[in-house]
């Protein structure tokens, strides 16, 4: 395995694990609006029972994310007219955390109609008053999020189109196959006069998608994700015993039923898709005459909203002895100024988090009726098969740097990309663009080690000023190639604010805490991915840049 080199007597490190959790601890900074409208102000039309169920499962959602409770608006029904709805976008506007994260969920009727303006049809969702909001209205009432965020989730469960349906507004099925009887309503309400009719059907749809107004605003793609129910020319469906077919899969798969397909340690949007497509179509198998609806996902399919995985026992990790560095010992360096993002020698409590900002709700939240039972909890996910731990690391640093936020740039330079073994040292000049606080993690070239390199038991102070050159290693530690041959993988990050290395439990104590290492493990990796995506997150922006780089080792 490589060796670290460093000016100082040889020492045990200590392995990291993180008491794994269903999801994030909540944070100030991160917001939710979630609406739901199951009964509209006019009986023409159809109700959407599952839709109280929907409100539930969205809250789930919001809460596994990190949203504290007193930061999720809701509207129900009555109160989730369109100007009550814009209304809160707006206010949501003004009450994001600089470098937070948004949820926003709509469940209810999609519409579509003719607008003689494009001559063709337009698609939105549909208000308790019958009005109609659009992409592009989201997009503007959205503009200031999208700009002050980290990363903005939206999730409409809703469809614009009944024209693939077996009737226009109702399917029932056979209860025979199923232990209660479905009755599955489209979530689809066509606006207008029946000559309108064409606009039932999926054709000559002029609509923008809401990505591409949100960019053609200056919303970046990377910090942004959209969850629809179905596809333009598909339908959705509302189960009125359980809720939303799409938001069902979704729920269920983000608190635990996906599975961790590339063994990064942490669940990926893109496979939270997967596997909430498969519980969709589970459910419509039974039903021939349903043709199953795709959800869909745009933006960033990388994004990890939470840590996703069931609670684990976690083992401490062995230590790894280092061997001494035959160069001669330079005098006594300065101790470093500390910074609060880690322990010097035993465990610290972790800070106390912030207080609860005031609610930010419009209305008083309407509750399910007190009939409905809450939504079921997810099955487990299946195992995972034992993957490579060198292709695991990078899979899980590849999943962190697309966590990043393209506002911040990083510049790093390395004296070499390649090193010669027992010769070079590793050098590195880092620039931010801002103020932040810098980490090292090391895949070894013999793609099983992985370290923590930077901030260490040597050098806590990992602060860097905006626009002004960090060299590292500092001259109190150094790391210097020692085989074998191959690739080293090494993410450099900036983050706004200090991950609480404290998180992070260590496996003996009272060792002395110097390049933390043996996190190539599935538990560590998700500890490792859970630091940067909230869980190590002292308060503030959780905002970073990121690069990732191959240093090779050679004889």
């Amino acid at each position: 395995m490589p060796i670290l080199r460093r000016l100082a007597a040889a020492v045990a490190l200590t392995g990291l694990c993180l008491s794994a959790s269903a999801q994030t601890p909540p944070q100030s900074n991160r917001s939710a609006l979630i609406v739901g409208v199951s009964t509209y102000a006019s009986p023409d039309v159809p109700a959407l029972r599952g839709v109280s169920f929907d409100v539930g499962s969205a809250r789930q959602i919001a809460t596994a994310m990190g949203i504290p409770d007193s930061r999720i608006t809701v509207l129900r029904d009555a109160e989730a007219t369109k100007p009550n709805i814009l209304a809160a976008l707006d206010r949501l506007a003004t009450t994001v955390g600089e470098g937070g994260r948004v949820f926003v969920y709509f469940s209810g009727h999609g519409t579509r109609w003719f607008d003689p303006q494009v001559n063709g049809c337009k698609e939105g969702l549909l208000a308790y008053d019958q009005g109609t909001i659009t992409n592009e209205e989201i997009a503007q009432r959205t503009r200031r999020v999208s700009e002050t965020a980290d990363k903005v989730m939206m999730f409409f469960d809703a469809c614009h189109s009944d024209g693939v349906s077996v009737s226009r507004n109702r399917t029932r099925s056979l209860g025979s196959a199923d232990p209660v009887t479905l009755e599955l309503t489209p979530k689809f309400f066509i606006k207008g006069a029946s000559d309108n009719e064409v606009c039932s059907r999926p054709a000559n749809v002029r609509t923008r998608s809401l990505l591409a107004e949100a960019s053609r605003l200056g919303a970046l793609s990377e910090n942004f994700v959209q969850i629809t129910s179905a596809r333009a020319d598909e339908v959705s469906f509302d189960d009125p015993n359980r809720g939303g077919l799409a938001t069902q899969g979704v729920r269920d798969c983000l608190l635990g039923a996906a599975r961790d397909l590339d063994a990064s340690g942490a669940v990926s949007i893109r496979e939270i898709e997967q596997c909430a497509q498969t519980f969709v179509e589970q459910r419509l198998a039974p039903f021939p005459s349903l043709q199953p609806h795709h959800i869909t996902v745009t933006g960033n399919r990388n994004l990890v909203p939470a840590p996703s995985r069931p609670p684990l026992a976690l083992a401490a990790a062995a230590p790894v002895a280092i061997s001494p560095a035959p160069l001669p010992a330079p005098a006594a360096p300065k101790p470093p100024a500390p910074v609060a993002v880690g322990p010097a020698a035993a465990p610290v409590a972790a800070p106390a988090p912030p207080p609860a900002p005031a609610p930010v709700a419009l209305a008083p939240a309407t509750p399910p009726p007190a009939a409905s039972p809450p939504p079921p909890p997810p099955p487990p996910a299946a195992p995972a098969a034992p993957a490579d731990p060198g292709a695991a690391a990078l899979a899980t640093l590849r999943e962190i740097e697309a966590q990043q936020n393209p506002r911040r740039k990083l510049e790093v330079t390395l004296s070499r990309s390649a090193l010669r073994i027992g010769k070079d040292p590793l050098e590195l000049r880092v620039k931010s663009s801002h103020d932040g606080h810098v980490y090292l993690v090391l895949i070894g070239s013999d793609r099983e080690s992985f370290y923590v390199l930077f901030p260490n038991g040597l050098d806590r102070n990992n602060r860097i000023q905006a626009d002004k050159p960090l060299n590292l290693p500092r001259p109190e530690w150094a790391i210097t190639a020692k085989g074998p041959p191959g690739v080293n993988n090494l993410l450099v990050l900036v983050s706004d604010s200090p991950r609480d290395l404290s998180a992070l439990t260590r496996g003996q104590a009272g060792a002395l805490p110097t390049f933390s290492s043996a996190l190539n493990t599935l538990n560590g990796r998700g500890a490792l991915i859970d630091l940067f995506t909230g869980q190590g997150l002292t308060g503030g922006s959780e905002a970073f840049a990121a690069r990732l780089l191959r240093i090779e080792e050679v004889r």
